[in-house]
């Protein structure tokens, strides 16, 4: 019998030894350049995926509502932002300006025809101050009105009374008085509108006849009209038959 074998353990030698630390050491610095990769792509994968989202949310938010909703409307929801070059040409083609004719009464019935929607219940309480408000017979809802249309009506009736021989001739001393204020009114209303918005818009100026004149025309940072007039005009109340309201 072996005297060497004893229960079948044979002792490494320093010879050994060697031989395992060339197996070893090799395997773990191979571990640690593998771990050291995937670390780095890793990183690199999350920054690159990070990187994606905020730039899908900046862009999202370029053209979306940004500002903060401090006041509730279910209009918000058709908001969208985009920048708009506005020109006002009062010498072009332009049917909202000028004297009298077919096609400045037509665009101006147009703009102004969802001046009164319906809300429900529901939106109502997100926004109304009190009782009394206008409801429908049937129950359906309620009657309201965006300040933008309210606004452009005012616009509309400075217009007429421009021209007041036109659209509202032979007024009395009291019709007067009632379109006065009513100017009034519209006036202060728009004020307070432009004070409202703050528009930072920046214009520049150049030389007309030796004195400096503000260019007509600038870049804005406007609603897209079409979403939020098509939003309006799908809760457009029919005003001509009160006898729908309570």
């Amino acid at each position: 019998m072996n005297s060497t074998y004893k229960g079948g353990y044979t002792p490494i030698t320093n010879y050994d030894h060697g031989e395992l630390d060339s197996v070893v050491r090799p395997k773990r610095r191979l571990d640690s350049l593998l771990s050291f990769h995937v670390l780095n792509y890793s990183f690199l994968l999350v920054s690159n995926l990070l990187f994606a989202f905020f730039w899908l949310q900046s862009s999202h938010a370029s053209s979306s509502c940004v500002r903060p909703q401090l006041i509730y409307s279910p209009a918000t929801s058709s908001l969208q932002y985009e920048k708009r070059r506005l020109w006002r040409d009062i010498d072009g083609p332009n049917p909202f300006t000028g004297a009298p004719r077919p096609e400045f009464d037509e665009a101006w019935r147009t703009i102004i025809e969802p001046m009164t929607i319906k809300v429900s219940a529901h939106e109502l309480a997100r926004f109304s101050e009190g009782d009394g408000t206008v409801a429908f017979r049937d129950g359906s809802g309620f009657l309201a009105e965006m300040a933008v249309y309210h606004e452009l009506h005012c616009v509309k009736r400075i217009r007429h009374f421009l021209y007041k021989d036109h659209y509202l001739p032979n007024m009395t001393e009291a019709d007067v008085i009632r379109e006065n204020q009513h100017m009034d009114h519209c006036l202060e209303y728009l004020r307070e509108a432009a004070v409202c918005r703050g528009d930072v818009t920046l214009s520049t100026f150049f030389w007309k006849e030796g004195v400096p004149a503000s260019r007509v025309y600038d870049d804005h940072e406007c609603v897209n009209w079409e979403r939020l007039d098509t939003w309006a005009r799908s809760r457009m109340v029919d005003m001509s038959d009160l006898s729908a309201f309570s």
